[in-house]
C-alpha cells in the first residue's frame, strides 16, 4: 500500500493538503528564521483529527508532530535535502497512521520508509530517475505476509538525502514497487469514477474511458490529464504490468484500465486535453531549413537558457519553437533574440504568446482517414483560427495549437463532434 501525504477535507472550509502546510512551514523558516506557530497548529489539528477519527491513540498525533518539529528545526536553506525531509512528513504520517490503523484491525502491516528499503534515485534540474539497483533492493518487499505501507513522493540520492519527486509523485513510487516485486495489477487509487475524455474541469460531464493503452495514457497525462502522474508508467511497461485506476469514495464503479495494447477499439479518439501557457518562436530565413545542423544550433540557444522545447514545426524558410510561457521570460526571450542575430543572423524572429495545445488521442487515429477532416470542420465552424497542427508520426496524437481564449470552445466542438455525436447514434440506435 502505497500512501500519499492527507488531503483536503472538503467539510472544512479554507483547509489545505498537508503537503501545502509542510511547503509554508519549510518557507517561513528559509525566509523569515523561525518556526510560524499558526502553521504548526493547523498540521497539529489535521493530523490529530484524522487520527481521532480512526480511533487511534493520542500518542500517535503526539509523536508525529514532534518529528515534524524536530525536521523544522533542522531545515537549512544551505541544505536543500533538510527541507526535503520536512515535505516528506506528510506521506509519513499517511503512512504512519495506516499501519496504526490496519494493526487496530488486526491485520498485520508494517510502515516502509523507501530511503531505507533502498529506493533510490538521481536528479537534476530537469529530470529525476529511479537508479537500476532500486529494484534490487525492494524485490525482497513481496516475501511478506504483512500489508506494507510505504509512503510516496521521494527516495534517496547516493549520498543518502532525500528526494522529492514533483507533484503527484506517489504514482510513480507505487509504479516502482509494482515493478519491483512483479505484481500482477497496480490498483491507483484516486478520487474520481475513472478518466474521462476529457478534463472535466473544462467540459463536464463527458464519457468515462474504461480502457486505454500505455502510449495513450502518457500523451493524455503529458498535457494535463492530471489523474495519473505522466511519469508513472514508466516502470511498469517494461514488464507489462497493467494499471486500474478506481475510485477510493466509490470502489463499485468500473475505474480504468491502462493497459499495453488495446484490440477493441470503438472510436478513433480515446481522449482530448487542452493545456495553455504556451509560446512561439518564429524565426525566417530564406533556405533556413536547408542548412545542415541548423537546428541543433538553435535549440542550443534553448538549452543554455535551459528552457524545455515542446515541439518544432519546420518549413523551407521558417523554424516554430513551442515551449511553455512560463519558460521564456522576457530575459530570456531577450538574450536568444540577441544570439540568434549575432551568431545566426537570423533578426526575423516574431514571439506569440498566449497560445493552447489541443491533443487529441487515440489508438484509432491511424486507421480513421476522416479524423483531420471532422477535426478541422469542427474548429472551422466555431470560426476558431488554427495556428499549427502536428500530426504524430505513429498516428496516435494529433495536435491543433490555437488561441488561449479559444481553447474552452475548441475542446468544447471537438468534443462534440468526436464522442457526443457518437452517444446520441447509439442512443437513436438503442430507441
Amino acid at each position: 500500500m502505497i500512501v500519499s501525504a492527507p488531503g483536503k477535507r472538503s467539510s472544512v472550509p479554507g483547509d489545505i493538503k498537508l503537503t501545502d502546510r509542510l511547503i509554508g512551514l519549510a518557507d517561513t523558516i528559509e525566509k523569515e528564521g523561525h518556526v510560524d506557530t499558526d502553521i504548526v497548529n493547523a498540521i497539529d489539528e489535521q493530523i490529530r483529527s484524522i487520527c481521532t477519527g480512526l480511533s487511534l491513540p493520542d500518542t500517535l498525533p503526539d509523536q508525529l508532530i514532534d518529528d515534524i518539529m524536530t525536521l523544522a528545526q533542522n531545515v537549512d536553506i544551505k541544505k536543500p535535502w533538510t527541507r526535503a525531509d520536512l515535505i516528506a512528513a506528510g506521506e509519513i504520517a499517511s503512512a504512519t497512521i495506516a499501519t496504526a490503523c490496519l494493526r487496530s484491525m488486526g491485520i498485520p502491516a508494517r510502515m516502509v520508509d523507501p530511503r531505507k528499503a533502498g529506493l533510490l534515485v538521481s536528479s537534476s534540474d530537469s529530470r529525476m530517475s529511479i537508479l537500476p539497483q532500486t529494484y534490487l533492493h525492494l524485490e525482497h518487499l513481496k516475501w511478506t505476509e504483512e500489508i506494507l505501507c510505504v509512503p510516496g513522493f521521494f527516495g534517496i540520492d547516493e549520498q543518502g538525502r532525500t528526494v522529492l519527486f514533483s507533484r503527484g509523485g506517489s504514482d510513480i513510487t507505487g509504479s516502482v514497487l509494482a515493478k519491483a516485486t512483479g505484481a500482477k495489477l497496480y490498483e491507483n487509487w484516486t478520487d474520481r469514477d475513472s478518466v474521462f475524455s476529457v478534463n472535466p474541469e473544462i467540459i463536464e460531464p463527458t464519457a468515462p474511458i474504461l480502457e486505454i493503452s500505455y502510449r495513450e495514457m502518457r500523451e493524455l497525462a503529458y498535457m494535463g490529464f492530471s489523474i495519473l502522474h505522466p511519469e508513472a508508467l514508466e516502470p511498469v511497461i517494461e514488464q507489462s504490468i497493467p494499471v486500474h485506476i478506481r475510485n477510493t469514495n466509490n470502489p463499485t464503479a468500473p475505474g480504468t484500465k491502462v493497459i499495453p495494447e488495446r484490440t477493441h477499439i470503438e472510436r478513433a479518439i480515446t481522449g482530448i486535453a487542452a493545456s495553455d501557457q504556451f509560446v512561439a518562436l518564429s524565426l525566417r530565413r530564406v533556405l533556413i531549413n536547408q542548412e545542415i545542423g541548423i537546428l541543433y544550433r538553435i535549440l542550443r540557444f534553448f538549452v543554455d537558457e535551459s528552457i524545455n522545447v515542446h515541439h518544432v514545426p519546420t518549413g523551407i524558410d521558417s523554424v516554430s519553437i513551442i515551449v511553455r510561457d512560463e519558460d521564456l521570460t522576457l530575459e530570456k526571450e531577450q538574450r536568444i533574440r540577441e544570439r540568434l542575430k549575432e551568431e545566426l543572423d537570423i533578426s526575423d524572429v516574431i514571439v506569440t504568446r498566449g497560445l493552447a495545445i489541443i491533443m487529441m488521442v487515440g489508438e484509432g487515429i491511424r486507421d480513421n482517414i476522416d479524423v483531420l477532416a471532422e477535426a478541422t470542420c469542427a474548429l472551422a465552424e466555431e470560426r476558431i483560427n488554427i495556428e499549427t497542427v502536428i500530426l504524430d508520426y505513429f498516428e496516435i496524437s494529433l495536435i491543433f495549437m490555437v488561441r488561449a481564449h479559444d481553447k474552452t470552445r475548441a475542446v468544447s466542438a471537438l468534443y462534440r463532434t468526436f464522442f457526443k455525436k457518437n452517444l446520441d447514434d447509439k442512443s437513436k440506435f438503442m430507441r
